[in-house]
């Protein structure tokens, strides 16, 4: 009997992994270095908690974050929904456990939501879908929730076309950031982009509201997750979502602040099922 526990043991524990360091990416939104920096009050606390250090892994792109999860260059990441759901459809092993609360500020409601828009400079001929066939439009991503996908996904009806035949050029630019550049700029005519990070470039000063017209607008998108790999051991999970709900969920009021949010907030695979069945619905 004690020969086949001590087996028991010995294959539970293969059953899951151990990591010697946490590896921690997120999906580029803007200056991927200044992002991952907003989370070092968290990774500190990670670090104490978990008694192992926390590596950043810097992002190239959307995909890398989901090609790191799966292959398990990466355990814990902050992603899109989309770009959650991609890794989920591919991989079980991915798991959602914690978002947060956003505050009301310029284009952003309160609640743990946001939208997509599509905007346009105010001062432009563009005011209405007919307006726009043939102009120029900005993409994030092709993995972005709000700069793409749910677009592709909610806004092609309206115009009864894919985006391609529809506009005269489309064109990614890599983040929100660039977009709402691009936009600025007049390099693109329009770009679908986020509450959030149109948003915070307002708050920052670094944009005007009354610079821009919002030609359409999304339903509410749960907002980003954080994810885990689930075949970590289920003690270093415990004291991940320990650091993250401490407190209400109010600790790190830095990060917090930096994410426009009041609070982290429990979540589960089950509040991104709408883009899990768009990624399995879209050619």
């Amino acid at each position: 009997m004690l020969c086949l526990s001590l087996a028991s043991i010995s294959v539970s524990a293969a059953d899951c992994d151990n990591p010697p360091r946490l590896r921690f990416s997120l999906v580029p939104q803007g200056d991927a270095r200044k992002d991952a920096a907003t989370f070092r009050p968290l990774f500190e606390a990670l670090e104490r908690e978990l008694g192992k250090p926390v590596e950043v892994i810097y992002p190239s792109s959307y995909g890398f974050v989901v090609e790191g999860l799966l292959a398990r260059s990466i355990d814990l990441a902050f992603m899109g929904p989309a770009s959650f759901a991609s890794a989920k459809n591919s991989d079980h092993d991915v798991q959602a456990f914690a978002s947060y609360s956003k505050k009301a500020n310029a284009f952003q409601e309160e609640g743990a939501y946001y939208r997509s828009l599509l905007v346009v400079r105010s001062n432009s001929r563009f005011r209405d879908n007919d307006s726009l066939k043939g102009a120029k439009l900005a993409l994030v991503d092709p993995a972005s929730t709000s700069g793409a996908v749910l677009p592709r996904y909610m806004y092609s009806p309206v115009i009864k076309a894919p985006f391609e035949k529809y506009f005269g050029q489309v064109v990614f630019t890599g983040s929100h950031d660039k977009s709402i550049a691009a936009v600025a700029s007049g390099q693109v005519d329009a770009a679908f982009v986020s509450t959030g990070h149109l948003s915070g470039l307002i708050d920052a000063g670094k944009e005007s509201k009354d610079n821009y017209r919002v030609l359409w607008q999304s339903e509410p998108i749960p907002l980003d997750p954080f994810v885990y790999r689930n075949r970590l051991c289920a003690p270093i999970k415990e004291k991940i979502r320990k650091v993250f709900f401490e407190n209400n969920g109010e600790n790190y009021p830095s990060v917090l602040n930096k994410l426009k949010a009041v609070r982290f907030s429990p979540i589960s695979d089950d509040n991104y099922k709408l883009f899990r069945e768009i990624l399995r619905t879209t050619p």
